[in-house]
Formats: structure tokens, sequence, C-alpha cells
């Protein structure tokens, strides 16, 4: 018997709902979403080093004791620092996001100009090269509205995503209704 779970209609209109839901709030209000979602790592994080330290009290060997209780003051750290300021994390990541491009376009840029003379010039090598470098100074520039941007274009993604989830939630009943009538198949309860 085949999983129909993934290709029912009901399920890929559920998918196509949340993805919707999700997508419109990153687009319509970005800097909320982002910092939920800083927030809500923070606290998976939190909880994490809250269940570390509770195998940590419960460990007999102490070489394991003092590995899960030093995972537990990390976890317990970097969860705080989540939730309290989820801002300047949100800041913190889009910077290594930037200066990340920045040496991927740089690195890319020498290694084009070096073997150009091998295998001649390419403008879209030299164009995407200089779009990596661009973008990794955006990013710099501002980087909290740079998270914003990436997460607004991120929402519009899943935007078109829950709505192509939505025609094939609608293709899928339209077909099933179809080998319904014919006699085909007998519809699920």
């Amino acid at each position: 018997m085949k999983n129909r779970s993934f290709t029912s209609s009901r399920s890929a209109l559920i998918r196509g709902l949340i993805a919707i839901l999700i997508g419109g709030l990153a687009v319509f209000i970005p800097g909320l979403t982002l910092e939920g979602i800083i927030f809500s790592a923070g606290l998976c994080v939190l909880i994490g080093g809250l269940v570390s330290l509770i195998f940590a009290l419960r460990e007999k060997n102490l070489g394991a004791k003092n590995i899960l209780l030093l995972q537990t003051v990390f976890n317990l750290i970097i969860g705080i620092l989540f939730i309290a300021m989820p801002q300047n994390i949100v800041k913190f990541f889009v910077i290594i996001l930037g200066i990340g491009l920045l040496f991927l376009g740089a690195f890319q840029l020498m290694v084009g100009l070096s073997v150009r003379s091998r295998y001649g010039w390419s403008w879209f090598y030299f164009s995407i090269s200089l779009i990596v470098i661009v973008a990794g100074i955006i990013m710099l520039y501002d980087p909290f509205k740079s998270a914003q941007a990436l997460l607004i274009f991120l929402g519009v993604l899943l935007m078109l995503y829950g709505i192509s989830e939505l025609v094939m939630a609608w293709h899928l009943r339209k077909e099933l209704k179809t080998l319904t009538e014919e006699g085909d198949i007998i519809e699920p309860e």
C-alpha cells in the first residue's frame, strides 16, 4: 500500500496554508518575525541546556558529567543571549554572512582574473563576483535591514510555495473527485 499522506489534497492544503502564513509574517512584519525566530531559537537552546543539566546531575561518570556541565553552561549562556538580545544576534549573523560574501566574491574575482588568459574572460563570471561583493558590502552597511530584506525575500518565496501547494491541493481534489465519480476508487472517510 502506497503512502499517500504527502501527496494528498489535505496535506497539500495544510502545507500551503502554513507556508502562506509564515511567508506573510516574514513579508509584512519582518522585524518582529526575525526577532521571534531568534527568541524561539534561544528558548530551544535554553531548554536544551536545562535538559543537559538534568542529565549531568544524574550522570555517574565524572568525565561525561563534566562534558554535560560544560554543554549546559554553553547552552544557557547562548540561550540567554538569544532571548535577551535578539537584534544583536541577528546583526552578528548578518555581519558574518556579509564578511563571508565579501571574501567569496573577492576570491572568485581573483580566480577569474588569474585564469582569464587560459579560458578567455567571462563577463558573467565577473558580474557574479561583483554582485557577491556588493551584497556583502550592503549586508555590512546595515545588518538589521539586510536581515529584514533577506527575510522578506524568503517570505515571498514561502508564499509562492504556499500558493503552488494550494493549486496542487485543488488539482489533487479534482482528480480524486473525477476518479470517485468514475468508480475507480472509493473516497477515504
